[in-house]
């Protein structure tokens, strides 16, 4: 090239196109400055380097054959008016690019001159074409599945009309539903959604799909600038996300029709680099209109189906009305008698349920209390006996006194816990109702089980509340109750099995959870574990630990503080038992 041609370097200067020259090796010799304004290299960048430099991966082998081939046979495989390949811009974006190629000799050696001529809007036209021609007969023919359409015409419009798109839809109750969305890359469609299920829209926003939707006009940004993205974020993880996405230009506009705004389609336009234009808006409009004009359309065809339909059903109504009034009439004249005689019946049975227990709990307060005395005369002649007031004893008779001793303490205990549920069951038990911590009532109770828990050898932990839980108990009673689940679970958890316990709250209660390994209840028997003296697999019980009143004191004593006891249980798995009590009234908030 001959710097004294200045004719030839003013065109080589200003021509919009790229032109770059290379040497019979393929290597660029000169570049103009369109290089950097299309691709963003410096042309100085270029020199001496081949020229699929500035192509895309996966063409440099094509190019490099082709070079050689026409090197030696000096016959071209295309027409060089044809030739169509993206360029590889300096940040990633590829650019389609038409490419026209001459040669010339200087100084007996051989050069090649490449033009590139940028052809995005050319393509995009040609994009949008193909794309309305595709869409149009399925928006002119949509009916009721206008869904299935709508979520079509996002597919469709990827990459014809954008690297993203997706379409919201106005639902019951003005609220905005996004249909679908779409991308090459079904990863980032599983993002997007993610995205947008995390951090919905804020319907009050200035911007976006719900400002587009509120106004009816179309909005567009031929670059997103980062300030842009961090003033659009919650918070840094959504920053993060939103970044990730690569997103370089959008156009939303609104689904109308009838003056009617039914949604928005949302193009977005990222790893191509490819940038929305003024010039893009009228198209995209029209897109936005025939998609509102498809769902206007299914409105009126499905109200007409609905309005058929419930003129058929008045039509049989109608019909029917006069036989139903004269059923009907007859019919209340047998309910009210019978309900008479139900009224009546309930009544009696009611009187007879309270007369059958309270003559059972006198019944057991009674019994109770009788069997006592002979207990404690029992255990008292077993101490005279050891103290050896009525003569020495061997080890034999020692060893019979001791079980003899376990089996009244016990029997004793099992008759205390009768006479609690008879009074539990009668309703004679005061309740001092006060605000106790919830934690601290647990770490007492742990502390009295604890040598039960390491005599069986089961592991045991304890998640304790962190934030103070008040709840609002009677505290002996509540102890009770915690004192009654863990023996449950200690009783029937192996021994090397496992135990846990934890306490939370939720805004009204709090609630202590204990877990055990243990044998496990069927589902149906899981209420009935709450009856007075039911046992479930009593066969793998030690008989002498209980006659099934644990359970029912304790479900009552809660109920009766305004609280509960669930079960939650799988054979083989073990069980969890959830105490649940209405959360003290704190001194802030009273």
């Amino acid at each position: 090239m001959a710097d004294t041609d200045a004719r030839y370097r003013s065109i080589f200067d200003t021509t919009p196109d790229l032109v770059l020259i290379m040497d019979e090796n393929g290597l660029v010799v000169a570049a103009n400055a369109s290089v950097h304004r299309v691709l963003g290299y410096e042309p100085e960048e270029l020199i001496g380097n081949p020229l699929s430099r500035i192509m895309p991966e996966r063409y440099r082998a094509q190019h490099h054959e082709g070079f050689r081939r026409y090197l030696s046979t000096r016959k071209r495989k295309l027409d060089w008016r044809s030739i169509q390949l993206p360029g590889l811009a300096v940040d990633g974006r590829e650019v389609p690019l038409a490419i026209a190629f001459g040669e010339f000799v200087e100084n007996g050696k051989l050069f090649f001159t490449g033009i590139l001529r940028d052809v995005t809007r050319e393509k995009a036209a040609s994009d949008t074409l193909q794309f309305f021609s595709s869409i149009g007969p399925e928006l002119a023919s949509s009916s009721l599945d206008f869904k299935a359409t709508l979520r079509k015409l996002a597919q469709l419009a990827v990459p014809f009309l954008a690297d993203w798109s997706a379409v919201d839809i106005v639902v019951a109750g003005g609220k905005v539903e996004r249909l679908a969305v779409a991308h090459s890359d079904p990863a980032k469609v599983s993002l997007a959604r993610d995205l947008a299920t995390r951090y919905p829209a804020d319907p009050a926003a200035s911007f976006g799909v719900p400002q587009v939707i509120r106004t009816g006009f179309t909005e567009f940004r031929a670059d997103i600038p980062a300030e842009f993205l961090r003033a659009a974020a919650r918070n840094e993880e959504h920053l993060e996300l939103i970044q990730s996405l690569g997103l370089r230009s959008y156009l939303i506009t609104p689904l109308s029709a009838h003056g009617r705004i039914y949604g928005a389609i949302s193009l977005v336009h990222a790893e191509s680099g490819r940038q929305f234009t003024e010039a893009d808006v009228p198209a995209m409009e029209e897109l936005g209109r025939r998609a509102g004009l498809a769902v206007h359309n299914a409105g009126l065809y499905q109200e007409a189906l609905e309005a058929n339909r419930l003129l058929e059903e008045q039509a049989t109504e109608l019909e029917q009305q006069t036989e139903e009034a004269q059923a009907l009439t007859e019919e209340l004249e047998a309910q009210t008698a019978e309900l008479i005689q139900t009224a009546e019946d309930l009544t009696r049975r009611t009187d007879e349920a309270d007369a059958a227990n309270q003559a059972k709990s006198a019944f057991l307060a009674n019994m109770s209390h009788e069997l006592r005395t002979p207990l404690n005369a029992i255990g008292g002649y077993v101490e005279v006996l050891e103290m050896g007031i009525r003569g020495p004893l061997t080890s034999e008779q020692r060893a019979d006194l001791g079980r003899i001793r376990v089996s009244q303490r016990h029997l004793l205990a099992l008759i205390n816990d009768v006479l609690n549920f008879a009074r539990v069951d009668a309703g004679r038990l005061e309740y001092r109702v006060e605000r106790v911590d919830l934690d601290q009532v647990v770490t007492d109770c742990e502390a009295m089980v604890l040598p039960q828990i390491r005599r069986k050898r089961i592991r045991y932990s304890s998640e304790k509340c962190g934030q103070p839980i008040f709840v609002a108990a009677d505290r002996e009673k509540l102890q009770q109750i915690v004192l009654n689940l863990f023996s449950n679970a200690i009783k029937f958890t192996d021994e090397g099995g496992s135990l846990s316990v934890s306490c939370d709250q939720t805004d009204s209660a709090g609630q202590v959870r204990v877990r055990d390994s243990g044998i496990g209840i069927d589902e149906d028997k899981l209420e009935s574990i709450f009856e007075p003296f039911v046992q479930i697999n009593r066969s793998l019980n030690n008989p002498e630990e209980g006659v099934g009143l644990g359970l029912a004191i304790s479900r009552s004593l809660a109920r009766a503080m305004d609280g509960d006891i669930v079960a939650d249980s799988h054979p083989g798995v073990g069980s969890t038992f959830l105490l649940t009590l209405p959360r003290a009234i704190t001194s802030d908030s009273a």
